[in-house]
């Protein structure tokens, strides 16, 4: 078998849309769903659908509004997010910084710290989605840049 067709066989969801704010919670519960449907468990529906609302939604605030791609996979009894969009390099390299900086603390750490700062910016600026993926969703992120597009990876067991 060829390695594109074992990444083919291990895709549940290959979305490719231009980022709206309409679609939000349609995409979150249609990979959600599928989650729920693949491991035969409504908890990890329940977390991939975060994971995704989140991803999704600082995909279309901090985008470009060209493009943005979801990929939902299945590895053993493993779970991947991929969320991907277009946007400048700078935001994408504050991205990347923020997530290097998440991963010296332990998801716990990251998200308390992240709730201390919250209480201090304005309601627009939570700045929690990120640690509340890492730690409620219990997966670790990886940030990938290429110019003008960042991908966000989740990775967690099922």
């Amino acid at each position: 078998m060829t390695p594109e067709k074992a990444l083919d066989q291990n895709r549940l969801v290959h979305l490719r849309f231009r980022p709206l704010w309409l679609y939000l919670d349609q995409v979150r519960d249609f990979c959600g769903f599928f989650a729920r449907a693949s491991f035969d468990s409504d908890q990890l529906g329940e977390r991939v659908g975060i994971i995704v609302h989140e991803l999704v939604e600082n995909a279309v605030r901090y985008g470009d509004d060209q493009e943005l791609e979801v990929t939902l996979e299945r590895r053993a009894d493993e779970i991947l997010v991929c969320v991907a969009n277009t946007t400048t390099d700078e935001r994408a390299g504050k991205l990347r910084a923020l997530v290097a900086e998440m991963a010296r603390q332990s998801p716990g750490e990251a998200y308390a710290a992240a709730m201390r700062l919250a209480a201090t910016l304005p309601k627009t600026e939570s700045g929690l989605g990120l640690p509340r993926i890492r730690y409620e969703g219990r997966v670790d992120l990886e940030v990938e840049t290429t110019p003008g597009r960042v991908s966000v990876t989740a990775r967690g067991t099922a």
